[in-house]
């Protein structure tokens, strides 16, 4: 993985938050494209530790959430005291246009530098990886795709979640995009070999267990937990590369509750944080907290390298010819 991060002056950072209160208190504003179902046990633990502090989560899909926040930075105030989402771009923009606060927290070392920002503006709260999920009762061993390529031989009985709609499937078109090997002409080459194209993450899965599709565009994480749960699915690395993204966490610049908003931002980032998110199938953001049994360690993956910069820069543009083609 490889960020590279926007250069700001110190102005942009607005207020740096050091060391959180002893008796953190008030309502922490929480802006999530996580699922619920990540994201509200960890609520529910924070509120245990810190009684006093109630998190008021809004909660919705990557892109919808995007547009939420920028509705309010137009109407000149961002609501959020904390953020947390799948797209690395979303972050690069906040911080260009000065909406997040640097915050010192100390877990920083906990952290490789490629999972958060050399000023401090975010860090990952979670890695997750976008791969080939399949239908165990549709697709043998000796048949599940290896690569991006012999995943479009399976045509129609193949689908993937809009980018027009999934944060992590828009990184990963701008990973392919960015990758002389794939390119747009692995979409064009999709839609003609009948590739199918849903809504959200969500449909994409819920096809896959159903038996609706054999292969998939899937999530690491995600193919785990159904597993888990009985259904009929794995998942594989392929050996052309993942889209290993990170989801950067971040406080607002505007924060009416400073303390709270770090309390909650350090509880994600801490080895019970992480720990939390471990069991739920989700590779660790911290060198001290073990990964999923039966998950590689980050540094065994094969991942496609993304320039987030050039995704925030050229994001419109990259969803305009999506929509064209599909």
């Amino acid at each position: 993985m490889k960020f590279r991060t926007l250069l700001c002056s110190a102005a942009l950072s607005g207020v740096a938050f050091g060391a959180v209160a002893d008796s953190p208190s008030g309502t922490v504003n929480f802006y999530s494209s996580m699922q619920l179902d990540i994201v509200e046990p960890i609520i529910a633990a924070f509120e245990e530790r810190h009684p006093d502090v109630s998190v008021d989560l809004l909660y919705s899909g990557s892109v919808e959430l995007e547009q939420r926040i920028f509705a309010e930075i137009e109407a000149g105030s961002l609501r959020a005291d904390v953020i947390w989402a799948a797209n690395p771009a979303l972050f690069l923009n906040l911080k260009d246009a000065g909406w997040l606060a640097a915050h010192e927290t100390e877990h920083t070392e906990a952290i490789p530098e490629g999972l958060r920002d050399p000023d401090n503006m975010w860090f990952a709260g979670r890695v997750h990886n976008m791969g080939v999920g399949y239908n165990t009762n549709l697709v043998a061993p000796d048949d599940v795709p290896t690569n991006w390529a012999e995943f479009l031989e399976w045509g129609p009985q193949a689908a993937l979640a809009s980018p027009l709609h999934s944060g992590t499937n828009f990184n990963m078109m701008g990973a392919f995009v960015q990758h002389d090997g794939i390119g747009w002409e692995w979409f064009e080459q999709a839609r003609e070999a009948g590739v199918q194209v849903v809504r959200g993450t969500g449909d994409v899965t819920r096809g896959l267990v159903a038996g609706e599709f054999a292969v998939i565009k899937g999530i690491d994480y995600i193919m785990a937990a159904q597993a888990a749960d009985g259904a009929p699915v794995s998942f594989a690395f392929t050996t052309d590369g993942v889209l290993s993204l990170p989801s950067p966490i971040a406080i607002g610049a505007g924060t009416d509750n400073p303390d709270a908003a770090a309390a909650f931002m350090d509880f994600i980032l801490s080895a019970e944080g992480q720990q939390l998110l471990v069991d739920q199938h989700f590779l660790p953001v911290r060198t001290d907290v073990d990964p999923p049994a039966g998950l590689p360690s980050p540094s065994e993956i094969i991942a496609l390298d993304v320039d987030y910069e050039w995704l925030a820069e050229n994001g419109s543009e990259l969803r305009e010819r999506f929509s064209d083609l599909y």
